[in-house]
């Protein structure tokens, strides 16, 4: 069973930590070997057992209420009323948090909690299900008014999904732009983008972040959205679940500030590496698994031509690109690609752009 450590404060009692924690008074007199349970000080050091299908967190640097609820599948509520926190802004290094047990979810089902910019049909597409379907399974009304918090149930759970191309019926290609290492080409890419008025996604790295923050924040001065590249790119499908999470969450936590309002839950694996296990995961972090419909395959440095032939040989209505940050060639190719997609009609925009409904 886990437990906690709570020092004893002024005016406390057996009966008001006990409260204040959710147990009962008897647990703590067996946690703690004591003998009269009106007899204890304030500085005295007590043993709080958590009940069974809990858990213990210890909050680390950065984290929010938020960030936790969504790394156990709860909500800060939740969390909040556990722990009897009246300002979820603020709690602190070090604290230890119990968290709520979850009740698993239906067979055939996953619990999912709603977060910031979501809609149900970016959720239906993210899991592999329908809109109605979400509404049937948690007898929504009208399935466009969901809240940020609110806990659904997701059907078909198992099959979520990768996205490899946006919607075949518009006339729009996205540009994605992968970064782990190297800042080579970051400025010349940007200025290119910048002349010919073109918004697109970048998908970072949680070292890359660490180490090019001016580049990053030059990046999303220039409007550009952003994804979530794992921190330290590793082969995803060898981790726990529990390291897949982590690796996601981490560098979602670096992003966030950053990027403001252009963070996209977009999950690019690295390597292009998936299975179910991860596609689960990122979903039921709120994340979409993009991939990509063309890959330029500028991580080789086959030469421009090579780029811009392969790029345009395959492009189709939807098309997301990958291309990649460093790449030496990539600035050379890239404005006869554009030349060209623009000559023959298409759009250039994000990834959210072209993965947009009809």
């Amino acid at each position: 069973m886990p437990e906690l450590s709570y020092t004893v404060q002024p005016g406390d009692t057996l009966y008001s930590i006990a409260r204040r924690f959710g147990v009962t008074v008897q647990s703590i007199v067996q946690a703690n070997n004591i003998r009269d349970p009106n007899q204890i000080y304030p500085g005295q050091r007590l043993v709080i057992p958590v009940p069974d299908g809990e858990r213990v967190y210890i909050v680390q640097q950065g984290d929010t209420l938020y960030s936790i609820a969504q790394r156990f599948g709860t909500t800060v509520e939740e969390i909040a009323r556990r722990n009897n926190i009246s300002d979820p802004n603020r709690i602190y290094p070090g604290q230890r948090l119990v968290i709520p047990g979850i009740t698993p979810p239906p067979l055939g089902f996953q619990r999912y909690v709603v977060r910031p910019s979501d809609t149900i049909w970016a959720i239906a597409q993210r899991f592999g299900t329908t809109v109605d379907a979400i509404a049937r399974a948690n007898n929504l009304a009208d399935p466009s008014r969901i809240q940020v918090g609110q806990i659904l149930l997701i059907p078909m759970a198992p099959l979520a999904q990768p996205i490899f191309r946006g919607n075949p019926s518009k006339k729009a290609i996205a540009f994605s732009f992968d970064a782990t290492y190297g800042d080579n080409q970051t400025p010349q890419l940007l200025e290119i983008l910048r002349g010919n008025n073109i918004r697109t996604t970048f998908f970072w790295s949680g070292i890359w972040l660490e180490t090019f923050p001016t580049l990053a924040s030059s990046v999303v001065r220039a409007g550009h959205e952003v994804g979530n590249h794992s921190y330290d790119h590793p082969h995803m499908t060898t981790l726990s679940d529990a390291a897949m999470r982590e690796q996601i969450l981490r560098t979602e936590q670096i992003i966030q500030p950053i990027a403001g309002s252009l963070y996209r839950r977009y999950f690019r694996p690295p390597f292009g590496e998936y299975n179910q296990r991860l596609l689960n995961v990122a979903a039921g972090l709120g994340y979409s698994t993009i991939m990509w419909t063309i890959d330029s395959l500028d991580w080789t440095n086959p030469g421009p031509q090579a780029i811009i032939d392969r790029v345009l040989r395959n492009i189709q209505n939807g098309a997301i690109i990958l291309m990649h940050q460093a790449a030496p060639d990539t600035p050379r190719a890239l404005p006869e690609i554009i030349s060209r997609l623009f000559r023959d009609g298409y759009r250039i925009d994000t990834v959210t752009g072209v993965l947009d409904p009809p």
